[in-house]
């Protein structure tokens, strides 16, 4: 009997490191103090951890514990505020997320 195929690129540290190289490449406007990197792994870890709401996610990161787990699963550097995090994404052209699409599916 064979070893137990494992595909590294299905794990959740896969796809997650899968998005944060299709993010990197999305062209951010200069003048931020986060970068859009930040603020759409935000997003995604904001749905990922199934926060109830923008604001419980806000106030979670404002906990050393949380940024520190943040930065290690997500390789977020530092967390938006609920209100930035908004505005930032709704910015955002939606046909920049598509490539993380067709690299996942």
């Amino acid at each position: 009997m064979s070893a137990p195929f494992c595909r590294k690129h299905l794990s959740i540290e896969g796809l997650l490191k899968e998005a944060h190289r299709v993010f990197r490449r999305i062209p951010d406007a200069p003048g931020h103090d986060i970068a859009l990197v930040d603020h759409l792994m935000s997003g995604l870890a904001l749905f990922g951890l199934k926060y109830p709401s923008l604001l419980q996610f806000d106030q979670d990161c404002r906990e050393e514990t949380t940024r520190a787990n943040l930065k290690a699963l997500y390789g977020i550097k530092q967390a938006p505020s609920d209100t930035r995090l908004r505005e930032r994404l709704d910015e955002l052209d939606p046909s920049h997320v598509r490539p993380l699409y067709k690299a996942l599916l």
